[in-house]
């Protein structure tokens, strides 16, 4: 079972959530300049990764437009921001909180569609250092989706691959905004 999460205090409003990326420079994909573009004029307080980001230098990238914290995939090198395996952030009013790959944790039984474990609650708990997720953003799946667990109520998000997305499925991260005790989120697509 996974380790316990980190709680980190978010004071923003803004977050860009990004997944699934898997830059490589000097023979592996790029980050699209539209992403760049669709980063700079949203202007996040933070990006928040959620694995399979590849190399650090895309997460120096991606750190130009503002500070990146996130979670760590299969295929990611070794960097402190990413070098936590559960992240909760936590706005005072709201647990977002983060994972790779929700199966492998026990949140679901499905990742692809998002099927939350009869005991999602339990586990979340356990995994969230006694938080219950408000949302959960996951990924591993390179495909956007957005599910309800209606046991808590929770929001499962997943942002998709801005530069790899799963077959048939566009180019994706997401925008998240929360505010006192609310929140929304939009997925920005790259084409």
């Amino acid at each position: 079972m996974a380790s316990s999460a980190t709680v980190w205090p978010f004071d923003g409003t803004k977050i860009a959530v990004l997944a699934d990326c898997h830059i490589h420079p000097g023979g592996g994909p790029a980050f699209p300049p539209a992403l760049f573009e669709r980063l700079d004029a949203e202007d996040p307080d933070l990006i928040v990764t959620l694995g399979d980001m590849g190399e650090s230098s895309g997460l120096d990238e991606l750190a130009e437009f503002a500070p990146v914290i996130g979670v760590r995939g299969q295929d990611d090198s070794d960097d402190p921001r990413t070098d936590n395996e559960l992240l909760v952030l936590n706005t005072g009013n709201t647990d977002v909180c983060c994972v790779f790959d929700p199966v492998a944790v026990g949140l679901a039984t499905s990742a692809d569609p998002f099927t939350p474990s009869a005991d999602f609650g339990d586990v979340a708990g356990r995994l969230f250092a006694d938080r219950r997720p408000d949302i959960l953003l996951f990924a591993s799946t390179h495909k956007m989706a957005e599910a309800a667990v209606m046991e808590l109520p929770c929001q499962a998000l997943n942002p998709g691959s801005a530069v790899l997305p799963a077959a048939g499925e566009r180019p994706s991260f997401l925008i998240l905004v929360v505010s006192d005790g609310t929140w929304t989120g939009r997925f920005m697509h790259l084409d």
